[in-house]
């Protein structure tokens, strides 16, 4: 099944019209503090739709969080997205990717889930960097067994994407295993 996480701003009707051609099953639209009636925009489609909170820990909801030490951290994430996107200069030795062995393990102990979201590299002035920093953190996902999962997080209906596209990104990256994982959801 084909799922797609995204951050919609009042067009909903875009991102169900553009999943529908993609042939996505299931789109989950995140919310930062408004609760979502999603009652007459599921009666017109067959795509299921499921709401989650984006940045604000709700214990009963899946909740979307930036990957912060004190997220990472925190009992009501569930999911840990833009690590790639925490730094903005690069040390001149190293790659400065938003997570380290010590934040890995933490996510695993935790059993929290790591989320890359493929709209930071496509709308990015600077997307080599963004991937760079992407196949650091999957090097690191893959040695401490870590769940992930790949997906647009969307803001714009256009920067939808198929689950090929992600396991193609993932296998360019060099980890085939992985991204079959990564795409279900």
């Amino acid at each position: 099944m084909s799922t797609e996480i995204c951050i919609p701003n009042k067009n909903e009707e875009k991102f169900i019209e553009i999943a529908e051609k993609l042939d996505i099953k299931e789109l989950i639209f995140l919310y930062n503090n408004k609760e979502a009636d999603l009652t007459k925009i599921q009666e017109k489609t067959k795509i299921k739709i499921l709401t989650g909170k984006l940045d604000k820990k709700n214990p009963k909801q899946t909740t979307f969080c930036k990957g912060t030490r004190q997220n990472i951290e925190d009992k009501n994430c569930t999911h840990i997205y833009g690590l790639e996107t925490i730094e903005e200069k690069e040390h001149y030795h190293y790659r400065k990717s938003g997570m380290n062995q010590v934040h890995a393990k933490l996510i695993k102990e935790k059993n929290k889930t790591l989320v890359f979201d493929i709209e930071k590299i496509l709308e990015s002035k600077e997307p080599e960097k963004i991937l760079g920093r992407m196949k650091q953190n999957l090097k690191l996902a893959k040695k401490y067994d870590l769940k992930i999962i790949i997906c647009s997080m969307a803001t714009k209906p256009e920067n939808l994407r198929t689950t090929k596209h992600y396991q193609a990104l993932i296998k360019t990256l060099g980890y085939e295993e992985q991204a079959k994982k990564a795409t279900q959801k």
